[in-house]
């Protein structure tokens, strides 16, 4: 395992935190001009939020590995390595029928392939600072929650949904919505726990005496 320490770790997250950030960047300013932009509804996507965030998060760890509450930032780590998750694999799942709309290939690769990896590799190699427990990790389905919440309350006052598998209509109706909502609450559910499983594994490891 390697170690948050490590120069080439803090380089790397460093960097691939910058670039989820500049993506995005790179996307509103692609954007902005055109005659029907909206900066609400550009951020009301989970995949522009999750990505702002986990870029965020990869540059303070790798600018600042040492600082900072250990417990609560493998926490936060966690949780953004189950919501990139997230992003990728409705994207393969719901989402790839290969029109990209207004989304820059490369933009589109970043925020739904890279990152999402990036998430995964760095909570797999990099050594865990603290245990996670299982009833904090299921704390991270309130993010989901809100975001859904949200998504709906103000697609019901606009219209605007920003994912298709919201609107009923393209999904056969309400039913339609539950059941996507349903699946997504529950595959987020088991990698909240197969993430915290496989960093406290890692934690009870280095923490374990040497044999006798």
């Amino acid at each position: 395992m390697l170690s948050s320490g490590a120069r080439g770790v803090r380089l790397a997250r460093m960097l691939l935190g910058a670039l989820a950030v500049v993506a995005v960047g790179r996307q509103f300013f692609a954007e902005v001009g055109l005659a029907d932009f909206s900066p609400v509804n550009f951020f009301s996507y989970f995949t522009i939020l999750s990505n702002i965030a986990a870029g965020l998060l990869l540059f303070r760890l790798g600018a600042a590995p040492g600082l900072g509450n250990r417990a609560v930032l493998e926490w936060l780590r966690g949780g953004m390595t189950v919501y990139m998750a997230t992003t990728g694999v409705v994207f393969a799942l719901l989402l790839d029928d290969g029109d990209l709309g207004l989304t820059l290939p490369w933009v589109n690769t970043v925020m739904h392939r890279v990152i999402p990896l990036v998430m995964l590799v760095d909570w797999l190699l990099v050594r865990p600072r603290a245990r996670v427990p299982y009833g904090r990790a299921v704390i991270w389905l309130t993010v989901p929650l809100v975001y859904v919440v949200y998504a709906l309350g103000r697609g019901a006052v606009t219209g605007w949904f920003p994912y298709p598998f919201l609107r009923p209509e393209q999904v056969g109706g309400v039913g339609g919505v539950v059941l996507h909502l349903f699946a997504m609450a529950v595959g987020i559910a088991a990698a909240s726990l197969l993430v915290a499983w496989l960093g406290n594994v890692r934690q009870e490891r280095v923490d374990a005496p040497p044999p006798v």
